[in-house]
Order: structure tokens, then sequence, then C-alpha cells
């Protein structure tokens, strides 16, 4: 038998041809490898210049990939539902744009991930998080979810869609399990409750925190909105409030997007600005 294996290895793994096959196939992923991570780059900052002049007219600034992070990280990991693709890289933040609108601090992080598509290639995957620091407000989440089927347009079945409306509300955030609180429906007044959504630890709090006029506030400003964001999905917890996009930052796009949510914030009795670094 140990004879046999010798014989394997001198004839078929040494062989020239094998051998040389083994150091092309190593070359060609090293050399993918590289070209993918300064493809990335590139794109990254071609991102950081497009943003800018945004923050420069806003009175704010740009971090890159050595400063940048989000606020709500360990609250909220970005790709955190990605854990069931085969093969990825380390999360990595591409970059941070940090300005005040009005009283409200604002920071949009960009994040990404390298990953393996399964069948497409190696690819990247970005996601980017608006984070507004407000005073603490017991954990919530409220989405305006869309009624009509994505792929033919119809309306959804009122059992379809107050399953989606569970779905996209009813994953506990970090702060609600540490503190073992139980996470309940919102009751939402008419004719709010057949727009919106929203779970909370703090039912009667977050029902007066989600009033006619902070909500009515969100439908009107609907149609300004960037489709991607018209059915946002909001999540307040440990002083901040936070929207995740799977996406780049547009920069056309994200000023209304920030000016909505801080028009509810600022229709929300017990939502008040506050520095991120302040104690909440």
């Amino acid at each position: 038998m140990v004879e046999i294996f010798k014989l394997w290895v001198t004839d078929y793994l040494l062989h020239p041809f094998v051998l040389t096959s083994f150091v092309a196939m190593i070359l060609f992923l090293v050399v993918r490898r590289w070209l993918q991570f300064r493809s990335h780059g590139k794109a990254r900052d071609e991102q950081i210049a497009a943003l800018t002049p945004l923050a420069q007219r806003l009175g704010g600034k740009v971090l890159g990939p050595d400063e940048a992070a989000m606020w709500t990280a360990e609250l909220c990991k970005p790709f955190w539902n990605e854990y069931s693709i085969a093969f990825r890289s380390k999360r990595q933040y591409d970059l941070s744009l940090d300005f005040q609108r009005g009283p409200w601090h604002v920071r949009v992080t960009e994040a990404s991930i390298r990953y393996d598509s399964r069948g497409l290639g190696v690819r990247w995957l970005q996601q980017h998080r608006i984070e507004i620091a407000t005073a603490r407000l017991a954990p919530l989440k409220v989405t305006r979810p869309n009624k009509y089927n994505v792929n033919n347009g119809q309306p959804l079945s009122p059992a379809r869609l107050e399953s989606e409306w569970k779905q996209i509300v009813s994953n506990e955030p970090e702060t609600a399990k540490q503190a073992d609180a139980e996470w309940l429906p919102v009751p939402l007044l008419p004719p709010m409750d057949q727009e919106f959504s929203a779970y909370g630890s703090d039912p009667a709090a977050a029902a007066r925190e989600l009033n006619f006029d902070a909500l009515h506030w969100l439908i009107d400003q609907a149609e300004s909105l960037p489709t991607w964001a018209r059915q946002m999905s909001l999540t307040f917890e440990s002083g901040f409030v936070y929207l995740a996009v799977y996406d780049h930052i547009y920069p056309d796009d994200l000023l209304v997007v920030v000016d909505t949510i801080c028009g509810l914030l600022d229709r929300m009795p017990g939502a008040r600005p506050r520095h991120p670094a302040a104690t909440v």
C-alpha cells in the first residue's frame, strides 16, 4: 500500500504537467483576488469623490476606510443575514459620511463583503446604513410595507400582507433580546394601522411616539422618496434610529431620505437630538 502511494505521488502529483497546472491555478487565484480588491478600491475612491461635494455643502466630512464605522454596528452587524453564503470575506467599512441636518447628527456608512455568488463568480455586495442619534426610546421597529406583489403588481391578499408585515418587523433588536423584553405589536390608531406595522418592547409608549402626525408625515413624503425607500423599515434602539439599505450610497437620493427620517423624529414626542457620543 505504501509503495502504491509513493508511486502515485511520484508518477502523478510530481509530474511536471500536474505541478505546472497547480502553480498556474494558484497564480490565477492570486491575480484574480488582487484585481478584485484593486477594482473595489478604485470604486470606493470614486464613491468618496462623489460624496465629498455633498459633505462640504452640508458642513460635514467623509471618512475613508481607516476611520469609517457604524455607530450601531454592535447592535446590528452589517450583513448579519448573509452567513448562508458559502464563501464570504470579512465585512469591511468603506466610508462614512458625517453631517448635521438641523439639530440632528447623522452618519451614513457604506460597508461591503466579497462573496461567492454560487455560479456567477466572486462578487462584491454593498450595504449602507443611515443612522441618526436621538434620545433613548424603548426598542421599536416600524415599517410601511409594499401592498403589491413585486412580480405582477397585483394587491397582496390580507393574509399575505399580514405575513409580510410581521416578517419585516418581528425580528427583535439586540437590546430587546438582551433585556429579555417582550416583543409585541404596537396598537396604531386607524387608519394608520392599515398603512404601517410596528413592534416594540413597550407598545403603549411606542403608540404615543408613532402618532398620527408622525406617520402621516411618512405618507406625505412617499412620492418624493426613491423607490427603495418608500417601504423603509426603521429600527429604534439604544439612542439611535437606523435604516439599512442593500446598495451603494447615491448622493442624489440621500438627503430626501434623511430629511424624511428627521421629519418623523421632529413629530415624535420622545425623540430629541443628541450628540452621538453623549450618554443615553
